[in-house]
């Protein structure tokens, strides 16, 4: 399964803290790695909740104050990184 990241998700990455990139990077390893082998989200360890409204069809993973919106795309075999942003900036989008 291949991680994709829009340009607000990249750009996001790169201006963000080293400890917070490290979070972020790893929690999203974690989940490619969880539905990989297991093809089921992971346990709760990453908070995951899925969407509503302008962003149904999306979930979110909480990396302490950061939101990383994502998709899971099974016929392309992919995790879409849609956005990652403060959380009072995430859903603005």
């Amino acid at each position: 399964m291949q991680i994709k990241l829009s340009k607000a998700a990249d750009k996001f990455l790169k201006k963000v803290d080293g400890n917070s990139r490290q979070a972020i990077i790893a929690k999203i390893s974690i989940l490619k790695t969880c539905l990989e082998t297991q093809q089921v989200y992971p346990p709760d360890e990453l908070d995951i909740k899925k969407l509503k409204g302008t962003l149904a069809g999306f979930s979110r993973i909480q990396v302490g104050k950061i939101r990383v919106i994502f998709q899971i795309r099974k016929e392309t075999g992919e995790i879409f990184i849609y956005d990652i942003n403060y959380r009072g900036n995430i859903y603005d989008t």
